[in-house]
């Protein structure tokens, strides 16, 4: 459908023929079963020609495409940090090298941390 304004137009006449079909069909049962009918087929048909021809053009009009959102182009620096965050990380232990951000790779596990205190931790073997 192309509009909604076209839609509601559709749907106005769909309603007013559907009301003229109610009244008419209101007045023919009224009517005794001898007397001259007051609803006749050719009137419905005409009607729903008429019906089909205003409605027809705008119900099979092709619906536009979706608006595209507006989306930056990104950037191509940010092209290898998005590469980097893709692949998958594991847990060290498998013999990967671990990048932070920077580029660089975190301190070995041989290597103490700065939270470290050599000196608090008691040696087993001693």
């Amino acid at each position: 459908m192309s509009h909604p304004t076209s839609t509601k137009m559709v749907v106005n006449e769909c309603a007013e023929a559907e009301t003229w079909l109610g009244e008419k069909k209101q007045q023919q049962d009224a009517l005794p079963k001898h007397a001259v009918p007051v609803l006749l087929c050719a009137d419905v048909r005409r009607k729903a020609e008429t019906l089909d021809r205003f409605c027809r053009p705008i119900m099979t009009k092709p619906r536009p495409p979706p608006a595209k959102p507006q989306t930056p182009p990104p950037a191509e620096t940010a092209a290898p940090s998005q590469a980097n965050e893709q692949q998958p990380q594991g847990d060290g232990a498998s013999g990967e090298h671990m990048v932070d951000e920077s580029g660089q790779a975190p301190p070995t596990a041989a290597e103490p941390m700065d939270t470290d205190k050599s000196g608090s931790v008691p040696d087993p073997a001693a």
